[in-house]
């Protein structure tokens, strides 16, 4: 049967041949390379400084690296005065629907992100149960009117590639995603049957592509599992993977958070990576040093030990992040229900109150999205002590606010210190990535006002941690979101200029790379990259996004 073709699908697949095309059409096959880049300051992103050379792309790998002005190629990007690097690997990713959309998630790759990891903070899309599965549907369908329809990483990662990709992406399995997916969303110990079963979806996991386990225990129902529960699930990566964590707590028992993330992998006999490592909160910003000790303890016994860190000192989660665990036992429904009660009101108020004297008070907590609707939208961007400076009760604002989502929205909170952020940014183990999702400064993907670091993140480590500030040298910079990631994903090739690599290369001018968005206006796309190549083709090409969708879904 002759299966018929949407307008929309024919458009992605012209716009991608004729991008291949302009590369690697006929003159090819008389040519020495389908790409030179020719000119540059080659950065490879193992740690040592820059040298001046140029690049022989074919067939989506680089091929050579040398003096090649003198070979020939159907297409010469001239890199004269521009950094030429690996392409940027962002180790700590939400884009997981996002990328679904091709070419309108143009957020990170205009930073020069080439693979995105996605699955984090316990929260994977895959494996689904038939509830799940139903859930995804309708808000997939309400939020970008497509229809998917999958159960598991093989058809989640067919679907993504099959609708066209904008960048190379990898995924973790989130353990929250695992727990709900067996034992639900209550609060209550796992049987050894339910263990059982969340190691045996695991290893299918595994089979299947996916990368380690990520966990996000701040969040339910993937908070509800204990230590010992949760080492027993990580074993199924039988020593191979990497257990990467949104750890316990983040601000007053951060100590005893980070000891049970070293506990947990050392338990498991995994490598362990800390997502977004933060002192939160004011009164806890001089546990810093002793984190650091830590990690660096941990790594001279013998596990392999990183952080992740986006450079900003806001961080940006659920609204319903701000009430107790307890109050979110059982799922959305239940959690608004309790919201509603007058008997509980007392002790969420209670609870509530002392998470924004940790944050720094109301004026620190912005609210930065809810759902398409005009009388909330309003609040977008604005502080809840702005939002009440004419006698209102903030806290009656969150709750109503947080019942109208069904427990939805999203938050700011700037709790972290820039004296802190600068020095876990330069600490060596550290990868920098934006704990943020691919969007856009127009579109499906352009609504409310996002944590700046969806479109900043990497143009803020180069231009101000970097040139401005010189907290640390520029192929530093580069190694920690270039080949530092790929080491610790085991990759083995990407994540450097190397021959036989693929062909992943962000070309960006240091002297002006730049990001541009803040919090006030976080939709701008950074400045100072020109050139983006994922697998041999250029995405970002002059400034300007070329219509190709080149990129794959790395597996396992």
């Amino acid at each position: 049967m002759t299966r018929k073709m949407s307008r929309r699908r024919f458009l992605k697949i012209s716009a991608a041949v004729t991008a291949a095309t302009a590369i690697s059409g006929v003159s090819c096959f008389s040519s020495d390379f389908d790409i030179i880049i020719v000119g540059g300051t080659i950065f490879d992103g193992s740690g040592t400084a820059g040298f001046p050379g140029d690049i022989g792309i074919r067939g989506g790998k680089i091929v050579a690296i040398g003096d090649l002005k003198d070979r020939s190629a159907a297409r010469k990007i001239d890199a004269a005065g521009l950094v030429v690097a690996p392409g940027f690997i962002d180790f700590h990713s939400h884009s997981d629907d996002e990328l679904l959309l091709g070419g309108e998630a143009q957020s990170k790759i205009r930073q020069g992100v080439t693979l995105e990891v996605l699955g984090q903070d316990g929260g994977s899309y895959a494996p689904l149960n038939e509830k799940m599965r139903e859930q995804m549907r309708k808000r997939m369908r309400n939020r970008y009117d497509i229809e998917i329809d999958w159960t598991d990483f093989q058809s989640y990662f067919l679907t993504l590639e099959q609708r066209g990709m904008i960048c190379n992406a990898l995924s973790m399995l989130g353990q929250g995603t695992l727990r709900e997916c067996v034992v639900g969303e209550d609060d209550r110990p796992a049987t050894d049957a339910e263990i059982a079963e969340m190691k045996r979806l695991a290893a299918q996991a595994f089979e299947q592509g996916a990368y380690g386990i990520s966990s996000g225990l701040e969040y339910v129902p993937g908070s509800f599992a204990s230590t010992a529960e949760i080492i027993e699930v990580c074993k199924s990566m039988n020593g191979r993977g990497i257990y990467s964590t949104h750890m316990r707590n983040e601000d007053d028992t951060l100590i005893d958070a980070v000891q049970e993330a070293i506990e947990i992998a050392r338990g498991a006999g995994v490598d362990l990576n800390v997502s977004h490592l933060k002192a939160s909160g004011r009164r806890n910003w001089d546990k810093l040093p002793e984190v650091l000790a830590l990690l660096d303890e941990t790594r001279a016994g013998g596990m392999r030990v990183t952080c992740d860190r986006y450079p900003y000192v806001a961080y940006n989660t659920g609204l319903a992040s701000m009430f107790p665990l307890w109050s979110r036992d059982g799922g959305s429904e239940k959690f608004v229900t309790r919201l509603q009660d007058p008997a509980l009101t007392d002790s969420i108020r209670s609870a509530v109150l002392g998470k924004v004297e940790k944050i720094g008070g109301w004026q620190s907590v912005m609210i930065s999205g809810v759902s398409k609707n005009p009388e909330r939208e309003k609040y977008e961007g604005k502080q809840f002590q702005e939002l009440t400076a004419d006698g209102g009760d903030p806290f009656e604002l969150l709750v109503n606010l947080v019942v109208q989502e069904e427990g939805g929205g999203s938050m700011v909170g700037f709790a972290m210190s820039e004296e802190n952020t600068a020095k876990v940014l330069a600490y060596p183990h550290c990868m920098t990535a934006s704990d943020g999702s691919a969007l856009a400064e127009s579109g499906v993907l352009s609504s409310g006002s996002p944590h700046p670091r969806a479109f900043g993140t990497f143009p803020r480590l180069l231009g101000k941690y970097v040139r401005e500030e010189q907290r640390m040298p520029l192929e530093d910079a580069i190694r920690k979101i270039t080949s530092l990631p790929a080491e610790m994903l085991r990759l083995t090739d990407r994540g450097l200029l190397k021959e036989n690599y693929h062909a992943d290369i962000t070309i960006f001018d240091p002297a002006t790379v730049t990001d541009n968005a803040t919090f006030q206006h976080s939709q701008q796309y950074p400045s100072g990259i020109p050139f983006v190549l994922v697998n041999g083709v250029p995405v970002i090409d002059g400034d300007k996004f070329s219509g190709a969708l080149p990129g794959k879904v790395v597996r396992s």
